[in-house]
């Protein structure tokens, strides 16, 4: 009987392009940095998962949809909770070793105000600026038409509101998304925050079912 030896590498591979490859990526990271890019990672599958099932979101709150999200993530290995306190109540929270802390706040857009509200709660209320802890989300929930539209609409009105603020195109190829950095106002350390918008509109125009 012959016994099949699969080694790291091999596992890293078979996981590529996979959901399970932002898990491995977590519980193997040994820096800040690689917990926060498998963060990430995960949670663009999991923004993807929420679109791909949009037509199931349209009666659903804001916490609720968080309360989606936070189970994949949960599910995939991560310590990611909603509405835990941490200076306040947080959408999603995700802890990690080495004091790792992601926060995100999220939104359903309706006003851009509703969005700069979320900033503000994220970056002078919850967070705490310090190295390991000083990268977060808004997440916005886009019910509307265009949510690319709608996303360069709230660049432009971050950029007049906030001209101190460094804001420029995200990594990794995603068109709905962007960053802002700012110096924390408690940390006095960069804050970073990615404003990911994920387009749930869902109006069909077909007769069918």
């Amino acid at each position: 009987m012959s016994c099949e030896i699969v080694t790291l590498h091999d596992l890293k591979m078979r996981v590529i392009g996979t959901p399970t490859e932002a898990t491995l990526e977590y519980l193997l990271a040994k820096s800040h940095s690689q917990r926060l890019d498998a963060v990430e990672k995960a949670i663009g599958t999991a923004c993807k998962q929420l679109v791909q099932s949009k037509s199931e979101k349209q009666d659903k709150s804001e916490d609720e949809i968080s309360l989606d999200l936070c189970h994949m993530l949960h599910m995939a290995g991560f310590d990611a909770a909603h509405d835990l306190h941490v200076n306040g109540h947080c959408d999603i929270v995700i802890r990690g070793g080495d004091d790792f802390l992601w926060l995100a706040e999220a939104k359903k857009h309706d006003a851009y105000s509703w969005l700069e509200k979320g900033l503000q709660q994220l970056a002078t209320r919850y967070s705490t600026g310090m190295p390991g802890q000083d990268h977060g989300a808004i997440i916005v929930y886009c019910y509307v038409k265009d949510a690319n539209a709608m996303l360069a609409k709230w660049r432009e009105k971050l950029c007049q509101a906030h001209p101190d603020f460094d804001v420029k195109d995200a990594d990794g190829g995603d068109p709905l998304q962007f960053i802002s950095i700012h110096d924390h106002s408690s940390s006095g350390l960069p804050f970073c925050v990615k404003h990911k918008a994920v387009p749930l509109h869902w109006h069909p125009e077909d007769a069918g079912s």
